[in-house]
């Protein structure tokens, strides 16, 4: 018999009996097994640094094992290590070329990595290896969603919806993809399955929800369920309950408080954390849209709906020379890979500035103040964000400015609510609040968008931005 491990005839067993032999693989075998369980748990826990130092323990025993490469790639591309990521879900797939939920994984990492025309190519080789799939058609879906290809993409989604009819994610998404392309009335009411999902925790209030019933003379309780753009975009609604006769009670994020006291459509400001006065019913502030019935023209064409406190210590300075004063937002919180795409390095912004006629202000909030003085920009741009502590406040600088630019943030909303001009920076895959491939928002009138031409690419959008700013200050009295 020809010997297939290339080591020839002889034997090495040391003289150990066959079953010993047999027991020694076995053991090795279940070991191996049992570690790969306990790097999975803590994979599913979300304990990802364990888990993949738990799988680069396992992939130095198993170099050449599908499953472990997979398994790594998910892991670093929820973590942020995307180029990693692909790199071990190519590996995986090369030691598994026909597997679908190999090339769905691969497409996932690409399309983390902004890599989409790639992705595309390997989620539509998922399904047609696979085509009974839903999660191949459902991630297919999601990349021709980010490209604007919004019809096919719904018609991904929906097959997806067919193959896996209990799908509460794929129903959200699908309303995003209604939300992005325009369609209000029925991405709204799809939106509504995000109530559903696990991340979505049902209110703690013993009163019932509204149903979008009559509000005479009840008092409404208006919650936050996401993050500070959502209050500053949907508090708007507040207005419309008021109109038909209800007690409008707003609960928000701390830093929220002293703006929305200025609002009068508003009776009752409350804090997270403060105590709750009585109410009769209760609405989540992204609902006030399907709730309301009322069409996102009609919202907008009505006056500003934020405005800055009456008495601020806020007071921003004017140089003689200075024909614009303009504000700068360029990075977003510290989170999840969007809020990386959306940044703009400051370095990157600094070709705007040296034009004695502009005058610039950061309104930066956060660790990325520093920015400022680590490229020696001081005496360029100046920084009140660092003196301004709420969205009041934050309302009180803008009302002393001519234009904002700024990223994806909630300052944005700020700005657009109070209908001030704002000149809003976007990458190609954006949130669903901007649309797709619209240069206005139906939610703003105030707000000019300019989006990336390719992904990661911030100069060509600059490049415009200046030649817009020279414009504008010739028009300027």
């Amino acid at each position: 018999m020809k010997d297939v491990s290339g080591h020839g005839g002889n034997d090495d067993s040391g003289g150990l009996p066959t079953a010993e032999l047999r027991q020694l693989v076995l053991t090795e075998e279940e070991s191996f097994n049992q570690q790969m369980r306990l790097a999975a748990a803590a994979h599913r826990n979300g304990r990802l640094e364990e888990a993949i130092a738990g799988y680069m323990r396992l992939l130095a025993a198993r170099p050449y094992n599908a499953e472990l490469h997979n398994n790594l790639g998910v892991a670093l591309r929820v973590v942020g290590k995307l180029d990693a990521a692909v790199a071990h879900h190519r590996t995986s797939l090369a030691l598994d070329p026909g597997n679908a939920a190999l090339h769905s994984n691969l497409g996932n990492a690409l399309r983390a990595a902004n890599r989409l025309e790639e992705a595309v190519r390997h989620h539509f080789r998922a399904v047609s290896l696979k085509p009974e799939y839903p999660e191949g058609f459902f991630n297919l879906g999601l990349c021709l969603r980010d490209l604007g290809r919004i019809e096919e993409a719904l018609g991904c989604l929906s097959r997806a919806l067919q193959l896996a009819p209990q799908s509460t994610r794929l129903r959200v998404e699908m309303a995003i993809a209604h939300l992005l392309h325009g369609d209000f009335v029925q991405g709204f009411a799809e939106y509504e399955w995000r109530k559903k999902l696990a991340e979505v925790p049902p209110p703690e209030f013993r009163q019932p929800a509204w149903d979008g019933g009559p509000l005479a003379g009840r008092r409404i309780l208006l919650y936050p369920e996401q993050g500070l753009s959502d209050v500053l975009l949907f508090v708007r609604y507040a207005r419309e309950l008021k109109r038909r006769g209800a007690v409008v009670l707003v609960l928000c994020q701390a830093p929220l408080r002293d703006l929305l006291l200025s609002a009068d459509y508003i009776d009752h400001v409350v804090a997270e954390g403060e105590q709750l006065p009585h109410f009769d019913i209760h609405a989540s502030l992204l609902s006030l849209p399907h709730l309301c019935g009322v069409d996102v023209p009609a919202a907008t064409a009505l006056e500003p709906y934020l405005k800055p406190p009456a008495e601020s210590r806020i007071r921003l300075g004017k140089l003689p020379r200075a024909r614009l004063r303009v504000g700068l937002y360029w990075a977003a919180m510290p989170g999840q890979q969007p809020d990386r795409q959306r940044s703009i390095p400051l370095a990157r912004l600094m070709m705007l500035t040296g034009d004695p006629e502009l005058l610039f202000f950061s309104l930066q909030g956060g660790a990325n103040q520093k920015d400022i003085q680590q490229l020696g920009a001081n005496g360029l741009l100046h920084d009140v964000g660092r003196g301004i502590y709420d969205f009041a406040e934050a309302a009180t600088a803008l009302s002393q400015l001519d234009l904002l630019l700024t990223i994806d943030a909630p300052i944005a909303h700020l700005a657009g609510g109070m209908g001030m001009p704002t000149w809003l920076l976007l990458p190609g895959v954006c949130d669903w609040r901007w649309m797709h491939g619209r240069d206005t928002s139906p939610w703003y009138p105030s707000v000019r968008i300019f989006r990336q031409t390719g992904p990661g690419e911030w100069r060509d959008v600059i490049e415009r931005v200046r030649g817009e700013l020279q414009i504008l200050k010739t028009t300027v009295g």
